[in-house]
């Protein structure tokens, strides 16, 4: 069973199955760990990013998980 801390507000998954999260304009783009692709329109945008962040969720715009020695420019 998962901890309420673990849930955010009006989004209905927990934060231990999120991977990774771009945020578009005012939707965020969630990658689950299982491969969905979910998006969530929240009503406080920096709140919800920093449950996000409290949680480790990779922020792609910071991390997009791509070693350095595999990028080409």
């Amino acid at each position: 069973m998962e901890s309420k801390e673990n849930f955010y507000p009006d989004f209905d998954l927990p934060a231990s199955q999120l991977s990774a999260f771009s945020l578009c304009i005012d939707v965020f783009i969630i990658s689950l760990k299982n491969g969905e692709i979910v998006r969530f329109k929240p009503n406080d945008l920096a709140h919800f990013k920093e449950w996000l962040c409290r949680f480790n969720v990779r922020d792609i715009a910071v991390n997009d998980g791509i070693s350095h020695v595999y990028k080409r420019c």
